[in-house]
């Protein structure tokens, strides 16, 4: 016999699906619902994703922020840095520039204080020359002053050199080449002073008029060149052997009647023209 027990069981059988040995049988006649989502299982759902597709998404943000951090490193570059770097090897270049210049001018600055130097050296050594040939002059004119009032003697300075012109009658007999003892004791006063600058040449220049030599002379001398170097010659052998100026310092030269200082066609300006010229020349270095 069936108890209660056996019937509850027998009706709860009977509403389940049987599982035969050909599958499970759907409950026959039942009604069927469709299935209801909510939002959080939506939600739910999507955190659920694969995580190869989350990686995906995370790795596409990651370029996109990179390329975005690479446009904005070259918009700063092109705009602000490369600009910045033009001028500064803009101004390297400048200041470079300005750099040589200074060293040019300094350079330049240097030369001309050098010049400046050898040129007030020069300038002073020039005005010890022009005080020491005005102190010559001086002395010269202070021991032949007698002779200067009478015309006889004439000195003067150019060019650095100091000029004795001393007339023939005082130095020799009319016609002669011989000198006189007052021309002697005249010349010797000269060259005494003039052994004084050591640095200096003498010159002894035999000057004569324009009158042509007489016939009598003309048995010694052929002309007047001869007469006047024979004169010059004679001068520069007492200077050396009397007052014992150097010969080194001594040049005697013969010029006739080439060089007149007055005219020759009055008996005054021949007087000038006939002449012993003694003059005191800067001494030139070797080879000049």
């Amino acid at each position: 016999m069936s108890g209660p027990d056996d019937l509850k069981t027998t009706r709860a059988d009977a509403t389940q699906p049987h599982q035969g040995v050909e599958g499970i049988v759907a409950a026959p006649h039942g009604p069927r619902s469709e299935p209801s989502y909510e939002l959080g299982e939506v939600v739910v759902a999507l955190d659920k994703r694969p995580e190869k597709a989350k990686t995906n998404v995370g790795g596409l943000i990651a370029w996109v922020l990179l390329l975005v951090a690479i446009a904005a490193a070259t918009f700063f570059a092109l705009r602000f840095y490369l600009p910045l770097l033009d001028e500064r090897a803009e101004r390297i270049r400048e200041l470079t520039a300005a750099k040589k210049d200074n060293e040019t001018l300094a350079r330049q600055v240097e030369e001309l204080q050098n010049q400046q130097r050898d040129l007030a050296a020069q300038v002073a050594k020039r005005e010890q020359e022009l005080q020491a040939l005005q102190s010559t002059q001086d002395e010269l004119a202070g021991k032949l002053q007698a002779e200067i009032d009478k015309g006889n003697v004439a000195i003067s300075q150019s060019k650095g050199q100091i000029v004795v012109d001393l007339v023939d009658k005082i130095l020799f007999p009319s016609g002669e080449a011989e000198l006189a003892d007052s021309g002697k004791e005249i010349l010797r006063q000269v060259g005494e002073i003039f052994l004084k600058v050591p640095d200096k040449v003498i010159q002894v220049g035999g000057h004569t008029d324009d009158v042509p030599i007489s016939p009598k002379l003309m048995e010694r001398f052929a002309s007047n060149w001869e007469l006047s170097a024979a004169r010059a010659l004679n001068v520069v052998h007492f200077l050396e052997d009397d007052v014992k100026v150097p010969g080194a310092r001594l040049m005697p030269a013969g010029f006739g009647s080439n060089r007149p200082t007055a005219s020759n066609k009055t008996p005054a300006g021949r007087k000038k023209n006939r002449r012993i010229e003694v003059i005191l020349l800067p001494l030139l270095p070797p080879g000049r």
